[in-house]
């Protein structure tokens, strides 16, 4: 069946969506040195605006993600987008901690379903062999983002204030959200055509494993250092974006021109890095039909050469050694997110593979809450800060290699042969 041509109009504003999700995200850590000073923030003070941001994002993931099932996708879309209009445009009026934290949780509480509803509309555009490249475009925008807008927001905050960085983002979201209630439908009956959810209801089998059934599986071994690995990645991507840019400025004391290479150069590879690792996965797939081979092993060396460049990026005094390092190590850790979930699909029968990718996904990224908070308490009462933000990206480099090592040694397919019947819901 032929894909709709309005559904490359859908994909394209989930894209646009994506890029400013994940931009709202990370403004706040390219505002932190002018926002720290006006609001006289202390280190670990900005560790919980950092990690207030993630308060209410795994619960409204975990819970408004699961209803996208079964609600209309659309307004749902559309609420959610109103919500981070609504924080962008009031948080240059923040005067205090408490209100910054009050915008941030808001906002977490509004993106925390973005990527479930998003996948929910794909799922009705899209047939099921467009599935890849559907969900591969929205993680692209989604890291592709903050490599456009970082210089810009950079020139923006130098040349007009903080404030001028919100503003901006509230204007693009709202002429997205303008164009989602234009062109936005719930699925292809709106336009007369065909819906891929009658032509996949034949083969459709409703799930007779509860929760309370499901719940032992979430203990394998498989399962729960998929989590760990995929939070090291939360962890360092939510420490990225919160302490990144204060850390180039204050201890590297870059300029406007090294900043802004320093902080959108990582996205740019990272984005990379998704679709190349994700296409060289693919490949040793086709080739091997091994799972360890395609994805477990790629995952589990990416983590620890990302450990390795992050202990680096730290080490090294040089500014040129120090930016190659640290833009090589998000890109690295961010591969086990585009390759989990290929691996759950693996793992668990198609019956329960919404329970497991939900709980994958509210569990692992459950770190980014501590990691900001971590980092400022370092920071704070270290002997300086330079010696602060060592302890911290030494701390999680050792946590990211010694996970990554026990991931690539330990998660492996269970032998299907060994199971009973009435007992693969991991096969």
């Amino acid at each position: 069946m032929k894909t709709p041509k309005y559904s490359w109009i859908i994909l394209l504003i989930l894209v646009a969506s994506g890029m400013i999700n994940q931009v709202d995200k990370i403004i706040i850590g390219l505002v932190s040195v002018p926002l720290m000073k006006e609001l006289h923030l202390s280190p670990s003070q900005w560790g919980i605006v950092g990690s207030s941001f993630f308060w209410f994002f795994t619960f409204s993931s975990f819970i408004l993600g699961g209803m996208a099932d079964s609600r209309n996708t659309k307004k749902m879309f559309t609420w959610i987008s109103f919500i981070w209009l609504i924080v962008q445009f009031t948080t240059p009026f923040v005067s205090s901690l408490s209100l910054l934290v009050l915008t941030r949780m808001v906002l977490g509480a509004g993106e925390g379903p973005a990527v479930a509803i998003s996948t929910s509309i794909i799922g009705k555009w899209f047939p099921k062999h467009r599935h890849g490249i559907g969900f591969g475009a929205v993680l692209f925008g989604a890291t592709i983002g903050p490599a456009i807008a970082s210089p810009l927001l950079i020139s923006l905050i130098n040349g007009y204030g903080w404030r001028s960085a919100f503003i901006a983002m509230g204007i693009v979201g709202l002429m997205v959200l303008v164009l989602w209630l234009i062109l936005g439908k719930e699925s292809p009956k709106e336009i007369g055509s065909y819906t891929f959810d009658q032509e996949d209801k034949h083969s459709i089998i409703s799930s007779n494993v509860s929760w309370r059934q499901f719940l032992p599986y979430l203990l394998s071994k498989n399962f729960i250092f998929i989590v760990l690995c995929a939070g090291c990645a939360y962890w360092l991507l939510s420490v990225q974006a919160v302490w990144f840019p204060a850390y180039f400025t204050e201890i590297k004391r870059f300029d406007g021109k090294m900043l802004k290479l320093a902080v959108s150069l990582p996205f740019l590879f990272a984005a990379l890095c998704q679709i190349v690792f994700a296409l060289l996965s693919d490949w040793l797939y086709r080739k091997t039909g091994d799972i360890r081979k395609a994805r477990i092993n790629v995952a589990g060396i990416t983590m620890v050469l990302s450990a390795i460049c992050l202990f680096l990026a730290n080490a090294f005094n040089s500014s040129s050694i120090s930016i190659l390092f640290f833009i090589l190590a998000p890109g690295f850790a961010i591969v086990i997110l585009s390759l989990a979930p290929a691996i759950l699909m693996e793992l668990f029968s198609p019956k329960n593979i919404g329970k497991a990718q939900g709980t994958y996904v509210a569990l692992s990224s459950s770190t980014s809450i501590i990691a900001p908070l971590i980092f400022g308490y370092f920071i704070q009462y270290a002997g300086t800060e330079a010696i602060g933000y060592g302890y911290g990206f030494q701390v999680t480099s050792l946590v990211m290699f010694v996970i990554g090592l026990l991931f690539w040694a330990i998660v492996r397919p269970v032998n299907q042969n060994q199971i009973k019947p009435e007992e693969q819901v991991i096969v």
